[in-house]
């Protein structure tokens, strides 16, 4: 019994895994894979539901019929293949994440295989036979034919069109799947004798296999067209980051929804790059750091390094002990007026200066003055 369980839960794990494996290159977040599945899951229940009412309202006389053709097209894939598409489009086809062609197929061919996994217990119970004949066969299906329309689903979502291509995606799943429901419900005689259930099952083999074959040429040009879309590059998988780095100015990982474009940073620091620390750069040829003295400090509260104006050595304003380059300090100059020297050719004296020859108004306009 745990073995057959197993061999009917392992073929869609494998297969989720190896669909996750084709989209490495610009990944998804693992939560969202997983709840596709369990989404998928789920939607067994309502699938059940709908088929045994339309069973009902059909009447077994035209379900029965032709090998059971209006079962395997109508009931069987037509319910399960849109209830998957509704899946996808009502709890991933709006989200961030779902940035790619290739996202498309992902996440349908995950609805596909939750789906494929719990009907695959419930079918294949305690038997090893069929729990083998339907790892080989319905579950591989079942991911193959959805992955098909997630192509469509993803170009809708990147390209436009949506209305059209979904429909499109729909109407091919529906097809292949129903094909396959018919040879093996109809035991590979499609209603036109009597069913051969080995001939059946070669059939419905053959089916997937040209359905992996598709997909797998789908899978690569989804690809292309994202690269074309988004870069050659690859981006990682989307995580917070270290606690020691989220204080220090580094932007977030490339995709992820706090990323924001960094401005350069000086020469000599880290530079951030979709998430990863670079190493530090080299400065231009010649350049060299500013010495720590090269501009006297002004005596502002700022303490910036400032350097002295021309024109704080003129009208008046005496020098503090921060000496200019080509206005000495040492005595008066002419034409550099210091506290209590006068200037030659001044108007008038100020008041109570004596002058020269030590009268009250002697020796003042100088000699030789207009």
């Amino acid at each position: 019994m745990r073995f057959t369980l197993a061999l009917a839960i392992l073929p869609a794990v494998l297969l989720v895994y190896l669909f996750k494996k084709w989209d490495e290159k610009r990944p998804e977040p693992p939560g969202m894979v997983r709840n596709a599945v369990l989404l998928g899951m789920a939607s067994i229940v309502p699938a059940v539901i709908i088929e045994l009412a339309l069973s009902a309202a059909l009447g077994k006389n035209l379900v029965e019929a032709q090998g059971q053709l209006v079962n395997s097209f109508v009931i069987a894939a037509g319910v399960e293949e849109g209830l998957k598409l509704a899946v996808v489009l009502l709890f991933f086809y709006r989200k961030e994440a779902f940035n790619e062609v290739m996202d498309g197929i992902l996440y349908t061919a995950a609805a596909s295989l939750g789906f494929a996994l719990l009907e695959n217990v419930l079918y294949a119970g305690g038997n090893l036979i069929i729990g083998v004949a339907r790892a080989i066969s319905a579950v591989p299906l079942h991911a193959t034919c959805s992955a098909i329309m997630g192509y469509f689903v993803g170009s809708a979502k990147m390209s436009g069109g949506a209305p059209i291509k979904l429909a499109a995606g729909y109407g091919v799943a529906v097809f292949i799947h129903g094909l396959y429901d018919w040879a093996v419900f109809s035991g590979g005689r499609f209603g036109f004798g009597p069913p051969e259930p080995l001939l059946g099952f070669a059939i419905a083999v053959g089916i997937v296999a040209v359905c992996a074959v598709i997909t797998r040429v789908l899978v690569m040009k989804a690809l292309k067209e994202d690269d074309a879309l988004l870069g050659e590059h690859a981006r990682p998988l989307e995580r917070p980051l270290p606690y020691h780095l989220q204080h220090r100015g580094y932007g977030a990982p490339f995709g992820h929804p706090a990323f924001q474009p960094q401005p350069p940073a000086p020469y000599g620091m880290h530079q951030p790059y979709a998430g990863h620390v670079a190493p530090p750069q080299a400065p231009p040829h010649g350049w060299q750091p500013p010495h720590p003295h090269q501009y006297p400090q002004h005596p502002g509260p700022s303490h910036q390094h400032v350097p002295q104006q021309p024109w704080q050595a003129q009208q008046g304003y005496p020098q503090q002990g921060y000496p200019q380059q080509g206005y000495p300090q040492q005595g008066p100059q002419q034409g550099y007026p210091q506290q209590g020297y006068p200037q030659q050719g001044a108007g008038a004296p100020p008041p109570g200066y004596g002058g020269q020859g030590g009268g009250s108004g002697g020796g003042w306009p100088p000699p030789g003055s207009a």
